[in-house]
C-alpha cells in the first residue's frame, strides 16, 4: 500500500500548503478511491486496506505542523468512510459485523478525544468527528453489537468536570463581542465547548434509545456519563438529563430486574443510578437540582413496593438522609436571616435564579434569591420523604434491622428543621413527620391482627418515643421564647402560626399512637410538660401572625 503514502504524505502536505488553497489533491484522491472500495475495506483483511488508510489519515489530522486546512480535509475524508461502511454490513456476518464496527468506533475515538491544547482547529476536527458519531447512530445505532463502551468514553471525554464554584456556572455567550472589539480571553474556547457538548448531548440522547440492548456493566457506563452530562454548564442539558434521560434509564433497569436471575446485577445498578441523580440534588441552579429531586423521589415511589428490604435500607442510609445533609447547610448558611427574618421578608422573595436580571438586580436581593430557592428545594424533598413514608413506611421501612436508628436520625432531621431552618421550611418538615406519624398510627391494626405483632408492635413503640422525645426539645425552645417575650426582651419570630398549628397536630399524632398502645392515658408528668408547651405556643412570637 504504498500507493497511500505516495498520494499524501506529511511531507508534501506541508510544502504544498501555501499552493493548495483549496486542499490537498492526495487525500482527496484517497477518499476518492477508499469510497470505491467500501467492499474491500469491509470484507477484506484490515491490512490490506483499512489499516493503512485510516492511521495515515489520523496521522495527518492529529499532526501538531501540518496546516489546519489539509488537517481538517484529512478529517472529512476520514468521516466520509466511517459513515458509509456501516451501511455496508447488513449482509455480513455477526462476527464480522462486530470486528468492522469496532474498528469504526475505535478511529472515530481517536479523532474525537485529541489531546493538546484547546485550539479552534482541535475543536472543529473533533465537531465534525461528533457529527459523524451522531450520523452513524442515526442510521445504524440500531445495528450495533460492540463499541458501547467506546462511545459512552467520547462522549464522556467532552464533558468538563463540575466546577468546584458555583459561581462557574456561566451561560455561553448568545452574540460575538461588539463590532470593532476583540473577543474577550477565553471566549473562543466558550463557545467551542458549547458546539461540541450540544453535539455530545444529541448522541447520548440517541443512546437512551438504545438501553434494551445495553448489558449492565454498559448502562453502568451509561449512568455515569450522563451524571457528567447533568453537571455541564449548559442548564438545558443538564436539566434534560435529570428530569428526562434518567427516568428513562430508570425504566430500563426496573423491566431487566423483572427477571429473578437478574434482579441482584439491577438492584445494584438502580443504586447507583439513584446516587448519580443524588449529585444533582445540590446543584447550583435551582431548575437542575428541583428536576433531581422530582426525579429521585419519583422513581422511589413508582417502584418502591418491587424494592427488596436490603435495597431499601440503601436508599434510606445512602439517598434520603445524604440528601437532606446536603441541602441543609445551604439553607442554614445565612445564621442572621433565616430564624429571625419578618414573615414577608421570605414572601417577597419568590424569584428563582433564573428570573435575576445581574446587570439590575442588588447583590442582597440576588444573595435572597438564591437562598429562597434553597428553602423551596428543601421543601420539595421533605414533601417527598412524606409521600414516601406515607406509601412504605409501614410496608417496608418499618421492617428494616436498622429502623430504630432511622426513626431516630430522620425525627432529628425534622427537629434541626423546625429550630434552625428558615420560616419557610419549618412547616412543610413537620407535615412530613405528621404524615409519617398517620401512617404510623393507621399500622396499629394492622400490628394487632399480623402474626408478627411483636416486631411491627416494637416499631410503633420507637415511633412514638422517640418522636415525643424531639417534641420535647422543640417545645423547650418555645417556652423558652414565649419566657422571652413575656419578661419583653427582644427576640427574633423563628416561629410561624402555620408551623405552630401544625407542631400541634404532631403531638396530638404522637399522644394517639403512645394511647393505642399503652391503652392508657399519659403518665402526670408528661401531660405536665404538654401543657406548659402548649401555653408556651400561645404566646410565642408568630402564634397570633
Amino acid at each position: 500500500m504504498d500507493w497511500i503514502f505516495f498520494l499524501a504524505s506529511p511531507l508534501q502536505l506541508t510544502e504544498r500548503a501555501g499552493e493548495q488553497r483549496s486542499g490537498d489533491f492526495g487525500i482527496a484522491r484517497l477518499g476518492g478511491v477508499a469510497a470505491l472500495s467500501i467492499q474491500r475495506l469491509v470484507y477484506r483483511s484490515p491490512d490490506i486496506a483499512w489499516d493503512a488508510i485510516t492511521s495515515h489519515l489520523i496521522f495527518v489530522l492529529r499532526h501538531p505542523a501540518t496546516p489546519q486546512l489539509i488537517r481538517v480535509q484529512a478529517a472529512r475524508t476520514l468521516d466520509d468512510i466511517l459513515v458509509i461502511v456501516p451501511r455496508n454490513l447488513t449482509a455480513a456476518p455477526s462476527d464480522l459485523q462486530a470486528a468492522v464496527q469496532r474498528r469504526v468506533l475505535d478511529v472515530l475515538a481517536q479523532q474525537i478525544m485529541l489531546s493538546g491544547t484547546a485550539s479552534s482547529t482541535n475543536v472543529e476536527l473533533r465537531r465534525v468527528g461528533l457529527e459523524t458519531l451522531h450520523q452513524i447512530l442515526q442510521a445504524s445505532g440500531h445495528t450495533l453489537l460492540v463499541g458501547w463502551e467506546t462511545i459512552f468514553e467520547v462522549l464522556g471525554s467532552v464533558c468538563r468536570p463540575a466546577p468546584s464554584d458555583p459561581a462557574s456556572y456561566l451561560a455561553p455567550p448568545e452574540s460575538g463581542p461588539s463590532r470593532g472589539r476583540p473577543p474577550p480571553l477565553g471566549y473562543l474556547q466558550e463557545r467551542g465547548y458549547s458546539a461540541l457538548i450540544k453535539i455530545a448531548f444529541q448522541c447520548m440522547t440517541l443512546m437512551c434509545d438504545a438501553l434494551a440492548v445495553l448489558s449492565p456493566e454498559h448502562l453502568r457506563l451509561c449512568i455515569s456519563t450522563l451524571g457528567q452530562f447533568g453537571r455541564q454548564a449548559d442548564t438545558n442539558i443538564a436539566l434534560t438529563a435529570a428530569e428526562s434521560l434518567f427516568w428513562g434509564v430508570s425504566d430500563a433497569i426496573q423491566a431487566k430486574r423483572r427477571e429473578a436471575d437478574h434482579e441482584p446485577a439491577y438492584s445494584a445498578l438502580w443504586m447507583h443510578l439513584l446516587l448519580e441523580i443524588l449529585r444533582l440534588c445540590a446543584d447550583a441552579r435551582p431548575e437542575v437540582r428541583m428536576g433531581a429531586i422530582q426525579t429521585l423521589f419519583r422513581t422511589l415511589q413508582l417502584y418502591g413496593a418491587t424494592l427488596s428490604l436490603e435495597t431499601w435500607d440503601e436508599c434510606v442510609w445512602k439517598v434520603t438522609f445524604p440528601l437532606l445533609d446536603k441541602l441543609s447547610p445551604h439553607v442554614r448558611r445565612n445564621t442572621l436571616t433565616p430564624p429571625s427574618s419578618p414573615p414577608d421578608a421570605t414572601a417577597a422573595v419568590t424569584t428563582t435564579t433564573t428570573d435575576v436580571d445581574p446587570d439590575t438586580t442588588t447583590p442582597a436581593a440576588a444573595a435572597a434569591a438564591d437562598a429562597s430557592s434553597w428553602d423551596d428545594s428543601k421543601v420539595v424533598a421533605l414533601q417527598s420523604i412524606g409521600a414516601i413514608l406515607n406509601d412504605f413506611l409501614v410496608e417496608k421501612i418499618m421492617r428494616l434491622s436498622s429502623f430504630a436508628a432511622a426513626w431516630e436520625t430522620f425525627v432529628t432531621h425534622i427537629r434541626d428543621a423546625f429550630l434552625l431552618d428558615g420560616r419557610a421550611v419549618s412547616a412543610p418538615a413537620l407535615r412530613c413527620l405528621d404524615r409519617a406519624l398517620k401512617a404510623a398510627a393507621a399500622a396499629i391494626a394492622t400490628a394487632t391482627a399480623a402474626a408478627d405483632d411483636d416486631g411491627l408492635r416494637g416499631s410503633l413503640v420507637v415511633i412514638w418515643e422517640k418522636t415525643w422525645a424531639r417534641c420535647e426539645e422543640m417545645g423547650a425552645v418555645i417556652v423558652r421564647r414565649a419566657s422571652a417575650a413575656a419578661r419583653r426582651v427582644e427576640s427574633p419570630a423563628p416561629f410561624t402560626q402555620e408551623s405552630l398549628v401544625v407542631f400541634v397536630d404532631v403531638i396530638k399524632s404522637v399522644r394517639g399512637i403512645g394511647r393505642t398502645l399503652d391503652g392508657a392515658e399519659w403518665s402526670l408528668k408528661r401531660i405536665a410538660t404538654l401543657m406548659a408547651i402548649l401555653k408556651g405556643e400561645l404566646v410565642v412570637p408568630g402564634a397570633r401572625r
